[in-house]
């Protein structure tokens, strides 16, 4: 049925071409994403609409989603052989030149056999559609045609052809046939090969590719470039090397280069995408234009994708010179603001610009944006504290705190600008404040000192604070309203809210979405549909939905999909996810920044990821979710035999039975749903959602259908988009056959009322004593359950006692050196995953000989204690730790702290350990100082390199006379 509707629909429509280019998203496949190769050789789509490549592993199939290898054309000890050229024959099969066995015919069901009915392994280079519709052959051995009975069948003449690779074929109307040869263009007529190259004016060279456009114009790609033969003249229309030309249902020329570049040719203008936009690898000159109107082509580097989605990419380029992008925002004058990590860049009319860093100064992580007053952004950064952008052009930067300020190398993560110009400011520290010129520590009494993620002002003057560590929210009368973890707020993190017109609340958390309203929270996580636990953003969309990123991809949930949760009415949320498949740049949304994403004024949905911006456009999602789509029964096993449905015959009893099916949509494959029912088994429809596969074990005896429909997110069933299915016939077991039930209906009867008068006085003479035994085994069992209860919350206990003995050190209460060098091991993953600096500082207590002498071992260990303390205490942001090494020596790890915030911090460490007066004997009271070593990771070094290099800066720090910090 799917292959019946796809013949007669032909293409859907090419790529827009109203579309700027640039607008196009490039995606692509490679080994790692389960193609047999990375190298793909040639590329089509057979009628059921799998896309087919081939590779020096194998034929492999694509329905969006998942590669599947075509196992026919496997030797028969399941080894891959290397495959070439593919051609759909008119018959629907699919032709593939495999290096072996030669062309071979793969119909849509059955094995696969040589396409040529009277030659066993014709071993074909390419093949060309003749003007009467038999396909030309290019064979090792000679020029051949294939007949509409089968044969293949050299032509007269078509020996001068063998030994010679054929890169390209095209018929002419006379009869003869354009060659693309490694030795130039040749034309085939008449039984004679005659060279055509150097009488058009063609430079002797390699030719790779041969098209005739709608106006007849012949178009070439050769080793010098792309050639249009117009009204015989021949005219060079690109110098560069060309590996391959495809000619698009809009007319476009598009032309494959040999370094990592794939170029457009339309109206008279070209467009080239190249490494910039992802494209990598040598071309091996495959191009394809689907059903769908998308563009695929190969190199050596994957399989590519070129489509026109609702979802694109902007990435690296000039004036955005990063690709790791971090918050993005849009001001009132249009322009696009995006902090990333080395900087702030803008976009105006399309062209981004960087303008910080400014030359000569250093960058630095533009992680928070706010609209600023008057015009421009303030911007967040990572270590250079808070910066005023201006909006004109150039745009002027300036800090808001310079010197030594506080605010200065401050991490800045969240910015709010009141009307009144208060600027509210979320660092790593907690919330601050600046009024009038004038820096406020601590401008909220009563809310934790907790790193800062995020600030908002809602409809009637509430201002909301999302930390690590709980949220909270000021009314306009100042009253402060906090909540924290395990304390009736049911997440750990806030990294978002959207806020509806009804008063309720929508908070992006570490635990998925919540919603407050009435007083009261709803949680959507896992169990709801959605992917991954941290949700970073959240925005909506003109068309009811919410748009949720995270660090598995971007999810549009319709509302009313969140009230039919609440209702009970579906236990799973309606979740369209979109990833790399969809055009992502990358599935890694990034958060922990604010604002993490930006509906534009002309409702655009913009998300900074790891790789670039991904820009959806909702409407265009909504309209590409509609419409039919070609659904298939992909694979029937039937105990692990793989079986065409019509060939299934009688199953038997028993048997296990394992459907896969698939909606093929290559344009959008991520925002398909299915359901399914065998009838006879299940009463109702059963929602599959995106699961593409479904399992029956003893099914019941007798004819059987199985169904199945897809439709687009959010699925309407009431109009599915498509639907098939099936029959099966299952065999009765052999005792359920009528000539054994009926005697063994009989022999039970009798058996029954023999049993019923035996039985009967035994079972109530018996009734009475078991009634006993059942209470007293009740209570027995009542009792040992108590006892295991309590066993058990004693073994709880004394585990816990045992794990925090084996990690912490018994006098100080510190980490021990072991739980250190674990903790060391983590921050440089995490150093090494988000690039961002690391520190690491040993301290040692200085004098402490001096100390035991004088005080005795119990002295100097209640000296430990307290200076222990102290360091934990100055040290307690959640960036640091501090393990006990040995001895007097802490080792101290700063997370995302470059080296002069690090000594910033040693230093006041070093200041509060010296203003301790311990008294470790009577009255008599000693002060402590305590040296430092601290460095600076550099690069991707290594633990023990670190901690040699902290080791000789405390060295250092001794040599100078103590009580002091020695960076190194």
């Amino acid at each position: 049925m799917a292959g019946a509707w796809l013949a007669l629909a032909g293409p859907a429509c090419a790529l827009d071409p109203e579309l700027p280019p640039e607008r196009y998203t490039i995606t692509r496949w490679s080994a790692d994403d389960g193609l047999p190769h990375s190298q793909i050789h040639d590329i089509g789509q057979s009628p059921d609409g799998f896309l087919w490549v081939t590779t020096w592993e194998g034929t492999a199939r694509f329905d969006g989603l998942d590669f599947s290898e075509v196992a026919r054309l496997n030797d028969p000890t399941g080894g891959r052989r290397p495959s070439r050229r593919l051609w759909r024959d008119a018959d629907g099969s699919m032709l593939v030149a495999v290096d072996g066995p030669g062309l071979l015919r793969v119909p849509a069901v059955g094995a696969a056999r040589p396409a040529c009915r009277d030659i066993d392994a014709l071993q074909v280079s390419q093949l060309a559609q003749g003007v009467d519709g038999l396909p030309w052959l290019a064979a090792r051995d000679g020029l051949y045609r294939l007949q509409s009975d089968g044969r293949c069948t050299r032509v007269a003449g078509g020996q001068s052809l063998a030994g010679r690779t054929v890169n390209g074929m095209l018929a002419q109307a006379d009869g003869s046939l354009w060659l693309g040869l490694r030795g130039g263009l040749f034309r085939w007529q008449g039984g004679r090969l005659e060279a055509l190259g150097e009488r058009l004016g063609l430079p002797a060279g390699e030719v790779r590719g041969l098209v005739r456009d709608a106006g007849g114009d012949i178009w070439i790609a050769s080793e010098h470039g792309v050639w249009r033969y117009r009204g015989g003249r021949l005219q060079a229309v690109r110098p560069e090397r060309a590996e391959g030309l495809l000619l698009d249902d809009s007319g476009a020329l598009w032309v494959a280069g040999t370094d990592s570049v794939v170029l457009r040719h339309r109206d008279g203008r070209w467009h080239r995408w190249g490494e910039g936009e992802g494209v990598v690898g040598y071309a091996t000159g495959a191009l394809f234009q689907d059903r769908e109107g998308l563009v695929w082509f190969g190199t050596t580097h994957g399989l590519f994708r070129i489509a026109d989605g609702p979802v694109r990419g902007i990435a690296r380029q000039p004036g955005l010179p990063s690709d790791y992008i971090r918050s993005v925002l849009q001001t009132a004058d249009g322009q696009v603001w995006i902090g990333h990590s080395l900087g702030l860049s803008r976009i105006r009319d399309t062209r981004p610009e960087l303008l910080f860093p400014q030359p000569g100064t250093q960058p630095s992580s533009v992680l928070a944006l706010a609209p600023a007053a008057g015009g421009g952004v303030w911007a967040g950064t990572y270590n250079r504290g808070v910066l005023r952008v201006g909006p004109g052009v150039p745009a002027p930067v300036r800090p808001l705190a310079t010197g030594d300020h506080p605010l200065a190398a401050e991490q800045v993560r969240a910015l709010l600008e009141d009307p009144d110009g208060t600027l509210w400011i979320g660092t790593e520290r907690g919330l601050v404040a600046w009024r009038d010129g004038r820096f406020d520590p601590q401008p909220l009494p009563g809310l934790p000192a907790l790193p800062v993620r995020v600030l908002q002002r809602s409809e009637g003057g509430r201002l909301w604070i999302g930390q690590l560590g709980g949220m909270a929210w000021r009314e306009p009368d100042g009253h402060l309203v906090v909540l924290r973890p395990g304390q009736g707020f049911p997440a750990q993190s806030v990294f978002d809210f959207l806020h509806d017109a009804d008063g309720g609340t929508w908070v992006a958390s570490n635990r998925g979405v919540l919603h407050l309203r009435d007083g009261g929270w709803r949680q959507y996580g896992a169990a709801q549909g959605l992917r991954g636990s941290s949700v970073f953003r959240l925005l909506d969309d003109a068309y009811g939905n919410l748009w949720l990123s995270g660090n598995h991809g971007v999810a549009r949930v319709p509302r009313r999909s969140f009230q039919a949760v609440d209702r009970g009415d579906r236990a799973r949320l309606d979740v369209q996810v979109f990833d790399r498949d969809d055009g992502m740049p990358s599935r890694q949304a990034n958060g922990g920044s604010a604002p993490a994403g930006w509906r534009l004024a002309d409702g655009e949905v913009w998300l900074p990821t790891a790789s670039g911006v991904a820009v959806f456009d909702p409407g265009l999602v909504m309209e590409r979710g509609r419409g039919d789509v070609p659904l298939v029964i992909d694979t029937l096993q039937v105990d692990g035999r793989e079986l065409a449905p019509a060939d299934a015959g009688v199953l038997q009893p028993g048997s296990r039975v394992q459907i896969r099916y698939a909606g093929l949509s290559l344009r959008q494959p991520n925002a398909l749903r299915y359901r399914y029912r065998m009838q006879g088994v299940d009463a109702h429809w059963i929602d599959a959602g995106t699961a593409r596969e479904v399992t029956y074990t003893n099914l019941p005896a007798g004819r059987l259908r199985f169904e199945v429909q897809v439709a687009h997110a959010p699925a309407d069933w009431s109009r599915p988009a498509a639907s098939t299915g099936f029959e099966l016939q299952v065999a009765a077991p052999w005792w359920a056959r009528p000539w054994a039930v009926l005697p063994a209906i009989g022999t039970l009867l009798l058996l029954f009322i023999l049993l019923h008068h035996v039985l009967g006085r035994r079972q109530r003479r018996h009734a009475r004593q078991l009634e006993a035994e059942v209470a007293q085994r009740t209570a027995q069992l009542r009792e040992k359950n108590q006892e295991l209860e309590e066993a058990s919350r004693q073994r709880e206990r004394l585990v816990e006692q045992l794990a925090h003995q084996a990690s912490h050190d018994s006098l100080t209460g510190l980490p021990n050196r072991r739980a250190g060098d674990q903790q060391l091991a983590m921050a440089l993953q995490q150093a090494d995953a988000a690039h961002t600096p690391l520190c690491v500082a040993i301290v040692d207590l200085d004098r402490f000989k001096h100390i035991n002498d004088r005080y005795g071992h119990q002295g100097g260990d209640r000296v430990l204690a307290h200076v222990a303390g102290q360091l934990q205490a100055s040290l307690r942001q959640p960036s640091l730790f501090v393990a006990r090494l040995g001895g007097e020596e802490f080792l101290v790890v700063l997370r995302e702290t470059a080296l002069a915030g690090a000594v910033s911090l040693l230093e006041c460490a070093r200041h509060d350990v010296a203003a301790l007066a311990i008294a470790p004997d009577g009255d008599d009271s000693i002060a402590c100082t305590i040296s430092a070593g601290v460095v600076e990771r550099s690069g991707r070094e290594g633990a023990d390199a670190l901690l040699q290099r902290a080791d000789a800066a405390l060295y250092e720090a001794k040599r100078q006379g103590r009580d002091r910090i020695v960076a190194g």
